[in-house]
């Protein structure tokens, strides 16, 4: 069997040497034949770079119109509102009309981000405003449902002690703590100097770590290294 597989790779082998040796029946391509196929692909290939410029101008003309209607109606105007800009109709280079038309979209959208983020810290403040003003009115007549529920948000979300007795001035000294778990009547040296002494002891953590490392032996991954817990302690 191995040489009879052996035989029918030989033999098509040479087939394919004696088909390669066999005259190509088509005629081969001449000079000017070379050119004309070479001209067409760069025609198709211009052709194609075409298409794409215009597809990424048509999106970046959409996004343009997109952010002009959108700061409009936000009161800012569009970009077509400054004098000293020239309409992109009246560019007639290509390249240029595109590289303007990218300048103006990145522009607009930086300044989409700005109002946007202007807008954001706005109606932070409105409905802080908003709530603060519902609580002095709630304290007024007497109902400390609300303040309740907000004295117990801010012990949830506000960490810092600083930030918790701003607040507590703010809303007419609520009785809120300086830290989390802490007594209303607590002062904000004292809550300062509490966390403070909450936070780990970074370097009781290392050493523990490094006495924990010393304390290491190889028969403690498998009993098979055993022996080598002398030397181990030797190069400790």
């Amino acid at each position: 069997m191995r040489f009879l597989a052996r035989f029918s790779a030989v033999v098509t082998d040479m087939d394919k040497r004696r088909r390669n040796a066999r005259p190509s029946k088509y005629r081969p391509r001449t000079d000017a034949q070379k050119q004309r196929r070479q001209q067409l692909w760069d025609a198709r290939a211009e052709a194609r770079k075409r298409r794409q410029t215009a597809d990424d101008e048509a999106r970046w003309l959409a996004r343009l119109a997109e952010l002009e209607t959108a700061l409009r109606d936000h009161g800012h105007n569009g970009i077509h509102g400054r004098r000293h800009t020239r309409p992109l109709d009246s560019i007639t280079d290509d390249a240029e009309r595109f590289g303007v038309l990218k300048a103006r979209v990145e522009r607009l959208e930086a300044l989409w981000s700005i109002d946007r983020r202007k807008r954001e810290t706005r109606g932070k403040i409105i409905i802080g405003g908003a709530l603060l003003a519902e609580l002095i009115d709630a304290t007024l007549t007497g109902d400390r449902t609300l303040l309740t529920t907000v004295l117990d948000i801010l012990d949830r979300r506000v960490d810092l002690a600083r930030d918790r007795l701003t607040v507590r001035d703010l809303l007419g000294d609520a009785p809120l703590p300086l830290r989390p778990g802490g007594e209303v009547a607590e002062d904000l040296s004292t809550a300062l100097q509490t966390m403070a002494n909450d936070t780990p002891d970074f370097d009781a953590l290392v050493q523990e770590a490094m006495a924990e490392e010393n304390d290491f032996r190889p028969s403690d991954i498998d009993g098979d290294y055993a022996d080598l817990d002398p030397v181990w302690r030797r190069e400790a």
